[in-house]
């Protein structure tokens, strides 16, 4: 037992899809130091840190700092999910595909800013101008990274308002919803116009979650993020 728990492959996650039974699966590939999660059927791939779990284990976290997967010494994978917060067991299925944005073009992405005004003004019964900082749209890996960006935002804002102080807060306080190049990811409020930065160097890790897309609107607007 020693000689394992001091193996260097102990607490290991294997690249590769999983599932959790269910219907539950997803992909999880190394990336940058981290590591990236796909669920099935979703378009979102969300960046994962590694903590050091218990028993010689890792924890994986979203960008959140809320419980995605563990891996035990051994390599057994518990998924944790909203239904079932003590975690499901999952098991490696395979290989997994490459995780990488989409190419995009600058009509695509612009048709992008006017769907998601419509598709707020519509479902919502809010009204959200969409707009891009024009240095984003020259360059086809930071287009990629800033319609990845602009889908978080949507899913964020769309937890956010789930609830009726969030709505009422969210059409109080913001008119606008602006993607612009930054050194770090992150929202902030300027305004009536909620800046959603990017940081193209960075890949993934260059923009936020729709999880957190959620919480960090959340606080901007003093409202609570469940």
């Amino acid at each position: 037992m020693a000689a394992r728990l001091s193996s260097e492959r102990a607490g290991t996650l294997e690249a590769g899809l999983y599932s959790a039974g269910e219907g539950r699966e997803f992909t999880v590939i190394p990336y940058r130091g981290k590591f990236l999660l796909r669920f099935a059927g979703a378009a979102e791939s969300f960046v994962l840190s590694v903590d050091p779990g218990s028993l010689g284990g890792k924890l994986l976290k979203y960008d959140t700092g809320a419980a995605a997967l563990s891996v035990s010494v051994w390599g057994g994978v518990t998924l944790y999910v909203a239904e079932a917060p003590n975690g499901l067991p999952a098991t490696r299925q395979g290989a997994a595909p490459a995780l990488s944005p989409a190419p995009v073009s600058t009509t695509e992405l612009r048709s992008a800013l006017s769907d998601e005004a419509a598709h707020f003004s519509y479902s919502g019964n809010l009204v959200l101008h969409f707009v891009i900082d024009p240095a984003i749209l020259s360059n086809p890996e930071t287009r990629a990274l800033a319609f990845d960006a602009l889908a978080n935002t949507q899913l964020g804002i769309e937890r956010l308002i789930a609830t009726t102080e969030g709505k009422r807060a969210l059409g109080r306080r913001i008119s606008t919803v602006k993607l612009e190049r930054g050194v770090k990811p992150g929202l902030a409020l300027s305004g009536r116009n909620l800046v959603v930065r990017i940081a193209p160097p960075d890949g993934y890790l260059g923009r936020v979650s729709s999880h957190a897309v959620a919480a960090q609107l959340a606080k901007l607007l003093a409202v609570s993020s469940e």
